[in-house]
């Protein structure tokens, strides 16, 4: 993604963002200002334009509080966060390792969408209170949906929470990677098989289908009502696009570990330990390795340990070393000879 800017730290867990945030920011910012100036022409300039700043970070303070979730719910299971992103098309957390079990994975990944439409709902009940408080399903889906043009900035912002929040936790449902429907789905198809791999695999083709059709609906909505949706549909097929190929590339991930499973470290790593520097070298805890242990289990560890590599030993003795760069040119040698 880039480079990314590191703001905060938030429960332990770094906050950053990348520089396609700024981008997105902006025209989020843009887009709002323009549109409070055509629906409310009763509010002055600095009104306008401080309330679309404000509201663009309230939609990106949405997302954090999305990946938040996730976060802290993958902490309490077990699993070190590196850190929360914001970028061009939201967030995402990154986490040290997969999630080991089904029921880790759903209830690490159904937190996202459920705290987003909770605040959907807080969102929602406070501009039924404030506008009128009415108890009539037609008349509280005109107040949550419906822009007035008298509106007071408070209804504005409030009604705009609503459908932001609603539309992410909505969205996010859907079931496809990367999507956190699409993780949804792998951990019930996991759980109900007990095939990871398979799993995996129909939530990464569920993840390209849904993208791929996004990408269709969004050019073919640009090309036949471009005057009013032009701008609607290329975003909606750049997010598909998005999609796509982050399902793609989360399929290939995947099946580079699976392969990488039916391999033991001993078969990869490097047994002469002269061509490796010693100094610096983690001897202990997540430094370590067995050769027996799988070379997917070996990479992981790598991973969660943000270790470039690993001492192999057995009863006391360096056998010798495994690093991500032996790992990735295995992986390229196995998929070489099966071609």
């Amino acid at each position: 993604m880039g480079r990314s800017i590191r703001l905060v730290k938030i429960a332990g867990i770094p906050i950053e963002i990348n520089v396609s945030w700024i981008f997105i920011f902006l025209l989020i910012t843009y887009l709002l200002g323009e549109q409070f100036g055509r629906f409310h022409p009763g509010w002055s300039v600095v009104g306008q334009w401080g309330l679309a700043v404000g509201i663009a970070i309230a939609f990106f303070l949405s997302v954090l509080v999305h990946e938040l979730s996730h976060s802290l719910v993958a902490l309490r299971n077990g699993i070190p966060v590196q850190s929360i992103t914001l970028f061009f098309f939201g967030g995402v957390s990154h986490l040290s390792h997969e999630a080991r079990r089904p029921f880790t994975e759903f209830i690490v990944t159904v937190v996202g969408p459920l705290s987003s439409i909770l605040m959907a709902l807080l969102f929602g009940g406070s501009l039924l209170l404030l506008v009128d408080g009415t108890t009539s399903l037609e008349r509280a889906l005109m107040v949550l949906f419906t822009v007035r043009a008298h509106a007071s900035p408070l209804e504005v912002t409030l009604r705009l929470l609503f459908i932001i929040n609603l539309m992410l936790g909505l969205f996010n449902l859907l079931p496809g990677f990367p999507l956190d429907g699409g993780r949804v789905l792998r951990a019930v198809l996991w759980g109900i098989s007990g095939k990871y791999w398979r799993a995996t695999q129909l939530a990464t083709r569920g993840g390209q289908a849904i993208g791929g059709l996004m990408v269709i609906g969004g050019i073919a909505l640009a090309m036949a009502y471009f005057r009013v949706f032009g701008f609607s549909g290329a975003w909606l097929a750049l997010i598909g696009a998005f999609l796509f190929m982050a399902a793609t590339a989360t399929y290939r991930q995947e099946r580079n570990r699976e392969e990488l499973r039916h391999y033991r470290v001993g078969d990869v790593m490097v047994s002469n330990p002269s061509g490796y520097a010693p100094l610096g070298l983690p001897l202990a805890g997540e430094g370590l390795a067995r050769p027996e242990d799988s070379v997917s289990h070996a990479l992981e560890r790598m991973e969660a340990g943000n270790v470039r590599r690993l001492a192999v030993m057995r009863n006391g003795e360096v056998l010798g070393f495994i690093s991500r760069e032996d790992v990735l040119r295995f992986a390229r040698n196995v998929r070489r000879r099966r071609t």
